[in-house]
């Protein structure tokens, strides 16, 4: 299972880093796959989720964009090493996170920013643009979530 666990995150890393590479190469313009709903933009984030931490206090935004995913990385690494009998939803929840969070502060410790290109309207509302890791992240918690609440 624990092969798995890096197999996983590393795909992920890995689809996230090509993903990003492609949009900042070919994305000159908002490109519309499904009008009015679906479109693929250029975005960048200097923050964390719907930006917040995107500007302000300098040592702030260190720790909750460095120092805490670095944190929360080592942790579930750590966790999956320790534990000799983690369930598969585990392996590949945490393996989802590991790979987004690593793709993203990737982003962040590289560039000082994160590539976002993932980019939904429905009616007026806007969702913030998004990217592969985030989804990866989202998932995994989704999953963890599902799996401590039917247990």
């Amino acid at each position: 299972m624990k092969k798995l666990f890096f197999l996983i995150a590393f795909l992920v890393f890995v689809l996230d880093r090509i993903t990003k590479l492609l949009a900042v190469k070919f994305l000159v313009k908002s490109v519309s796959i499904i009008p009015g709903f679906f479109s693929l933009t250029l975005a960048e984030n200097r923050g964390a989720a719907f930006s917040i931490f995107s500007s302000g206090n300098q040592i702030v935004r260190f720790f909750f964009l460095i120092i805490l995913p670095v944190a929360v990385i080592g942790w579930i690494v750590f966790y999956v090493l320790k534990r000799e009998n983690l369930s598969l939803l585990e392996v590949v929840s945490l393996s989802l996170i590991t790979g987004g969070a690593l793709g993203n502060l990737f982003d962040r410790v590289l560039n000082g920013r994160v590539v976002d290109f993932i980019d939904f309207h429905i009616g007026v509302y806007h969702y913030p643009t998004f990217n592969v890791a985030d989804v990866a992240v989202f998932l995994g918690c989704l999953l963890l979530l599902y799996k401590y609440m039917k247990s």
